[in-house]
């Protein structure tokens, strides 16, 4: 997705204060909100997002900002 869709998530989101998680090529970063964890990788103009979560409705919330998900696990 274009990176400028993460900034609705920069306003529900902390971040996790660690470094990247692989080499700068990718930045994966990790944000979390109560019963959410969310995996970032972004280059200047598209982004990656992956969201995890014990419960559904957890994940409802990010529906009303354009966020489907297309499999759940739980």
């Amino acid at each position: 997705m274009p990176t400028a869709r993460l900034d609705t998530l920069w306003t529900m989101l902390r971040p996790v204060p660690l470094g990247p998680f692989l080499p700068t090529y990718a930045a994966e970063r990790f944000f979390v909100a109560p019963g959410l964890l969310t995996q970032v990788s972004s280059g200047e103009k598209e982004a990656v997002v992956s969201f995890g979560a014990l419960h559904r409705g957890t994940l409802t919330p990010l529906l009303e900002h354009g966020f489907r998900w297309s499999r759940f696990d739980g």
